[in-house]
């Protein structure tokens, strides 16, 4: 389905959540709601759902490496840099750390989704690129419940104790469970982070953290699992669908950024402080 405009994207998301939701029996019956989370992107065809940390680098001598290699000496060498400014987190605090790293565009085994659908929507279109953007959705109550058999209602002490145990595993032991007892994660997990400054509050962010498999979360999942704008297929709790691509028209991102700037998701909101209220005033200006 393709977007050209706000009311597209919302009668779009609403679609998909009024399908995905249904009823469960039993003697306590209840209804069970999708439960989104968004991601956007400027190009589509091009993009793929990985983190940085799985992305290539050239090295020196005209090859290319994944940064994945260089994973803990490049979180060491933030840390020592980013220690003497950042005073409220402990050295030990790796997962702390690591959010830190992310939010200051350092590569990472942490992917960015939001609960806000129009901050997706903003961070699709806002290159304005004659490329078609996206907006990926992903249903987390499904995708946990396909991937690790969570129930609905999931302990944030658990989830803490899952992230831990990653980082531990992946990135201080080198993924080599032979050094530790360290239980294996193949599949990503989905968290919301425990560093979060203004900006991160205001664009509802949530982390979705790879475990061993080193690929894009696409590569990990079979067709069946892509959710559908059918109407006649009839969803069941058993479904394994929970993800899907909005795609946004190259031609209608201008026009989208105008109306989610009247909603108030622009520059200034995005950024808070000088750096979005300088952004703000320049397009305002702006003879484009």
């Amino acid at each position: 389905m393709t977007i050209n405009n706000i009311q597209d994207y919302i009668n779009a998301i609403e679609k998909l959540k009024n399908k995905y939701t249904y009823e469960m029996g039993g003697i306590n019956n209840y209804v069970v709601e999708p439960q989104f989370l968004f991601r956007g992107h400027g190009n589509h065809k091009k993009y793929k759902l990985e983190p940085n940390i799985l992305r290539t680098k050239k090295t020196q001598y005209g090859s290319t490496t994944q940064f994945s290699q260089l994973e803990y000496n490049i979180l060491s060498d933030f840390i020592s840099e980013a220690r003497a400014y950042e005073k409220n987190i402990m050295d030990n605090d790796m997962k702390a750390w690591l959010e830190m790293a992310q939010h200051y565009k350092v590569p990472t085994r942490l992917l960015d989704f939001t609960e806000n659908p129009l901050v997706a929507l903003y961070f699709a279109c806002r290159s304005k690129s004659e490329e078609v953007a996206s907006v990926w959705i992903i249903d987390e109550k499904r995708y946990e419940n396909n991937f690790w058999d969570t129930p609905y209602i999931k302990l944030a002490l658990d989830s803490q104790t899952i992230v831990s145990n990653i980082i531990e595993r992946e990135i201080l032991l080198l993924g080599k469970p032979e050094k530790n007892n360290v239980q294996d994660y193949p599949y990503p997990w989905i968290y919301k982070p425990k560093y979060q400054d203004e900006r991160m509050k205001l664009q509802s962010s949530m982390f979705m953290i790879w475990g061993s498999k080193e690929c894009a979360l696409t590569e990990m999942i079979s067709e069946h699992n892509y959710m559908n704008m059918d109407d006649n297929e009839v969803i069941t709790s058993d479904s394994p669908a929970f993800l899907y691509a909005l795609e946004i028209d190259s031609e209608g991102k201008s026009e989208i950024l105008k109306q989610l700037d009247m909603l108030g998701i622009n520059e200034k909101f995005i950024y808070p402080g000088l750096e979005g209220i300088g952004k703000t005033i320049a397009k305002k200006y702006s003879a484009v």
